[in-house]
């Protein structure tokens, strides 16, 4: 990475219980400073960003200052409103898996995610490492026992795998394209034994690369083995009266199938679950808006709406706002734990606190249109 423009030093930064603010961050400054300081710090930096797209924008601008210096990751949102019926495109749940498989060993680098994603309910910590398969060339594997498990871990079974959370079984050849990977993998045993291990393309079929280990990670933030559709349907009769048979989502689950949309029963699966602020290391530092708590408060209110819309539907009937999401005070109460800056566009007043960066916008360019007679 470049010589450093705006952060020259990392006590600029804050500690736990005391925040330091950030002023003055005008069009890409705020990238730029990010990336800066996770470049000149051993532990890695949460840049919380105003929405989703404006999250999308800062990755690929600190991409461009870091190149291939520091790891970033980007937490994505799910793409769905609360409490859709109908559940994210499989390439974002792969995005989100190998995410939070990869950022609780995360020593240094930049996590980007939306103000709203602190929001949402996740699975425990140690959920994608203990529901993970590990594969080498030479290790001896039961195709039966290894389908049955991907199963359970919630792939599904096609003629042709194109897909993330896709498998298919022909002959000696298992095909898989695992949660998190970019490309799919093709499994060649001999017998019981796995003799090798290849990339495929999804959209030629064709070979490619050989690779010694793989990791499968679950294809779901939640599970559907029979231990885990057990759990949801003990504290789905515990949480809704009636007959439960008559719930659509009910009945999908029991029968082992993922409902569309059954992100928002999550806390169903599982006796707890974390926030995003479970998985990031203790010391990383987080960025955010200065305005967070509007952020988050604006959130609130959009899926109180949603809540009262959804909740109509007898035959799905849905959790409430609190179980379903992180209350903004709570999110507020948990951010006090880490290292906090607050981020603006707009000069902030004068404290100690403060730093106000000498940035400015670009002037104006004037572009005159000439054209040439035909």
């Amino acid at each position: 990475m470049r010589k450093a423009l705006l952060i020259s030093d990392p006590a600029a930064a804050a500690a736990p219980g005391k925040p330091a603010r950030w002023g003055r961050l005008l069009g890409a400054s705020t990238a730029l400073a990010t990336a800066e300081l996770a470049a000149t710090i051993d532990r890695p930096v949460l840049l919380l960003a105003e929405d989703p797209r404006h999250a999308d924008q800062l990755e690929a601008e600190i991409r461009y200052f870091a190149g291939e210096a520091l790891p970033v990751e980007h937490f994505v949102e799910w793409e769905t409103l609360p409490w859709d019926s109908f559940s994210p495109h499989q390439d974002i749940i792969s995005q989100r898996l190998r995410v939070l498989a990869e950022i609780p060993a995360l020593s240094s680098g930049v996590i980007i995610a939306a103000a709203s994603v602190l929001q949402q309910r996740l699975p425990p910590v140690d959920y994608v490492s203990a529901r993970s398969l590990s594969l080498s060339t030479g290790q001896t594997l039961d195709r039966d026992e290894f389908t049955g498990a991907l199963v359970a871990a919630g792939y599904f079974r096609v003629p042709q795998v194109s897909e993330h959370g896709e498998y298919a079984v022909r002959g000696s050849l298992l095909d898989i394209f695992p949660m998190g990977a970019d490309n799919p993998i093709r499994i060649d045993l001999f017998d019981d034994e796995i003799e090798s291990l290849r990339y495929f393309s999804p959209e030629t079929q064709l070979s490619g690369e050989k690779t010694n280990k793989i990791s499968v990670l679950p294809a779901r933030e939640v599970p559907l083995d029979e231990e885990a559709i057990r759990g949801f349907r003990h504290r789905y009769r515990e949480r809704f009266e009636g007959q439960p048979g008559k719930s659509r989502v009910y009945r999908d689950v029991s029968d082992g199938i993922a409902h569309g949309g059954i992100e928002y029963f999550l806390p169903l699966f599982f006796e707890t679950n974390a926030t995003l602020l479970d998985y990031i290391p203790e010391d990383c530092i987080i960025l955010a808006p200065h305005d967070l708590e509007g952020l988050l408060h604006q959130f609130w209110g959009e899926a109180t709406e949603r809540y009262e819309l959804c909740s109509l539907d007898p035959e799905r009937p849905i959790l409430s706002i609190d179980e379903t999401f992180v209350a903004p005070d709570a999110v507020t109460q948990r951010l006090g734990q880490f290292a906090d800056v607050r981020y603006s566009a707009q000069s902030l007043a004068e404290r100690a606190d403060t730093t106000n960066f000498d940035t400015r916008l670009p002037p104006a360019m004037k572009i005159e249109a000439r054209y040439e007679d035909a």
